[in-house]
């Protein structure tokens, strides 16, 4: 048990199977200079390949820092790791995410967004560019050119891959928030995201501060590289109709935008008609040039393919 003072941070690490990043991962986050104590949660869950061990290797040399959990069974099917095991234990006003995967290259870091948030109460969530590692090749990952606010519907509009998670912080209170829409939800940012925006207001930091591995072996990326995924699609689209009824419609327009360009993307990977008809359903619901934009790009994809289709911006 951590007797320290309570930590003004804390940071998320959710780790499986990553004994090839997690040390680099872990490194990055004590490498953080600060004037105020910050804590590690590391959730491993049930890694096979060593990550483990890693972890507590590193637990016990930082004692004061890091807090463990590492289950012996892997528990990712059975309950929501979030709200089960790390909610619990958040101790910070603000939560900052590095998973296993990922790791923060600024060592200001966290400095840098707790000033953010600290200025201004109603910010819920700030967020950075980052480097996108993929193959060996990093390529900048910019949301926006310039630092400032975020309109909130913007974050629901692009999706989960508009804010990096590697790249988050967010209030405490909003963590702790648990609606329905987030219980559903098969992922952890993205219903995060959507909540804090619903909530406050979000700023983003036109600085690199973090590098987030795209598809990297035992990553989530990776694990729903396949053709299609239809099973996360759906899940997606079940539970943003929960935000919708949770925030009295506020963000109608945005999710049917983005569940446009969800559906248009499963069935470029894969068409079939249900695709077709779910694409066509959030279509007819949106302004006449986003309309006639989706009409465009399935006619595009029919006539010339794939690879035609995706070099439009959506």
């Amino acid at each position: 048990m951590n007797t320290q003072p309570a930590p003004l941070v804390s940071v998320v690490c959710l780790c499986y199977n990553h004994a090839s990043t997690v040390a680099q991962a872990i490194e990055s986050v004590l490498a953080q200079k600060t004037d105020f104590p910050f804590e590690l949660i590391v959730h491993d869950d049930a890694s096979s390949d060593g990550a483990a061990e890693i972890v507590r290797d590193y637990a016990e040399k930082y004692p004061d820092i890091i807090v463990p959990v590492l289950q012996t069974e892997n528990r990712f099917s059975s309950c929501n790791l979030a709200e089960t095991y790390i909610a619990p234990l958040l101790r910070g006003e603000y939560v900052a995410i590095c998973e296993g995967d990922d790791y923060w290259t600024d060592p200001e870091k966290l400095r840098r967004q707790v000033d953010i948030m600290r200025a201004d109460p109603e910010i819920t969530m700030c967020f950075h560019a980052v480097r996108q590692l993929q193959g060996g090749v990093f390529s900048p990952f910019r949301p926006l050119k310039s630092d400032g606010p975020v309109t909130p519907g913007l974050i629901v509009r692009r999706g989960g891959m508009f804010c990096p998670s590697v790249s988050l912080m967010v209030r405490r209170e909003v963590v702790d928030l648990w609606p329905d829409f987030r219980r559903a939800a098969d992922v952890y940012d993205y219903p995060l995201q959507v909540l804090a925006a619903a909530k406050g207001r979000v700023w983003y930091m036109d600085r690199d501060m973090a590098v987030y591995r795209f598809r990297h072996e035992g990553s989530w990326t990776a694990s729903h590289a396949g053709e299609t995924d239809l099973a996360h699609i759906k899940n997606e689209t079940d539970w943003l109709g929960l935000f919708n009824e949770y925030t009295g419609g506020r963000f109608a327009g945005e999710i049917d935008y983005h569940l446009a360009h969800l559906w248009f993307t499963e069935y470029r990977k894969a068409p079939s008609k249900e695709k077709l008809a779910r694409l066509r359903a959030y279509q007819k619901r949106l302004p006449t040039k986003e309309k006639a934009l989706f009409t465009g790009l399935t006619a595009l994809y029919r006539l010339c393919g794939p690879r035609a289709a995706e070099r439009v911006f959506l």
